[in-house]
């Protein structure tokens, strides 16, 4: 019995139809074949399918011939309907007999062939492949988030009014940018809070219109002074090195794995959070450009604080992440401009 499946599977893979009554071979057939299987079984399989097949049509052929001499005797009138079914029944069983009869003759010999596909499939197997299909084949689960992502943020700077009237008139459009990269870490694989640190670059520059540029006179006092000439360009940039630390808090439901464990993928809905950061300065750059001035002054010290702290509001809506920060400590040491605190408002992305 087990031999019959298997001779039934060789045929359905490598046999064409039976009733059919051409053969065709297409040696110019470019399609790729199952490496999987050695050539000798290929070849093997081949020549059996073709003598099956050349059994089968040789005794289909013999059937019908019987067969066309019963329904022209019952056209005749020689017999009746049920006696026409009953020999119809009868030859097909005798056929079905030859055509087993015939298949058996042909000692298919089934234990060879396995030995040479077992030989053939140690010889040839790709571990490394057989190891990657094998993991693919493994259930994911859900690990909890624990990774380090790219940072870039950009915002606007709001510099409060305060007693130095000529910073509160003539102070322009004033921006930040960070860009470093961040660390998050889900506390529990179903907990909705992430832990958040890391390390970036803060940038902020302050422009100023109406001509005016910082300056620091002989006797160390900063101040905005106003150029003789037009101005195209007037800022100060300060760049600072910040640690943030902080937790957010997502919305995101709890799901089940295919092992049927509960597991919260953190990120969209929505996310609130809230971190504190500190830092210190590491450089700064007066850059003034117009009428007789061509100003790029890394080195003098325009009172920019030498740390910077504060703390951030976070709120993620489908995968935008909006924020607020305020600064706590001066923007400026030394009381100068009036000791103010800068407030920004921008967006993060993560990469």
């Amino acid at each position: 019995m087990i031999r019959k499946f298997i001779v039934t599977g060789l045929l359905c893979l490598f046999a064409t139809n039976a009733s059919a009554q051409k053969l065709k071979l297409d040696l110019n057939d470019d399609s790729k074949t199952d490496e999987r299987v050695s050539p000798f079984v290929r070849e093997k399989a081949d020549e059996y399918a073709l003598q099956v097949r050349e059994i089968v049509i040789r005794e289909k052929l013999e059937m019908e011939k019987e067969v066309s001499e019963v329904n022209q005797k019952l056209s005749a009138g020689e017999l009746t309907e049920e006696e026409a079914n009953n020999q119809k029944a009868e030859i097909a069983l005798k056929f079905s007999d030859r055509i087993n009869s015939g298949i058996d003759g042909l000692n298919f010999n089934l234990d060879e062939i396995t030995k040479k596909q077992v030989s053939y499939s140690i010889m040839n197997t790709d571990l490394d492949e057989l190891k990657k299909e094998e993991e693919q084949k493994k259930p994911k689960t859900y690990k909890r988030m624990n990774e380090v992502r790219g940072y870039l943020g950009y915002g606007m700077i709001h510099i409060p009014d305060g007693d130095n009237q000529k910073l509160n008139d003539h102070l322009g459009y004033s921006s930040g940018i960070d860009f470093g990269l961040i660390y998050h870490r889900q506390l529990t694989r179903t907990s909705p809070f992430e832990f958040i640190t890391g390390l970036y670059l803060s940038y902020r520059t302050m422009r100023f219109e109406d001509d005016y540029l910082m300056y620091r006179d002989g006797e160390g006092v900063v101040d905005l002074v106003k150029h003789d000439g037009n101005l195209k360009k007037s800022k100060v940039r300060a760049g600072y090195l910040m640690v943030p630390l902080g937790f957010t808090y997502h919305t995101s439901k709890l799901k089940t794995d295919s092992e049927g464990n509960a597991y919260r993928k953190l990120g969209k809905p929505f996310s609130i959070g809230a971190n504190v950061y500190g830092g210190f300065r590491i450089g700064q750059n007066n850059i003034v450009k117009g009428e007789d001035i061509n100003w790029r002054h890394r080195k003098t010290d325009l009172n920019n604080n030498n740390f910077a702290y504060g703390v951030q509001l976070n709120l993620g809506i489908y995968g935008w992440d909006f924020y607020v920060r305020q600064e706590l400590s001066p923007y400026f040491k030394g009381k100068t401009f009036d000791d103010r605190k800068m407030l920004q408002f921008g967006i993060n992305f993560g990469f």
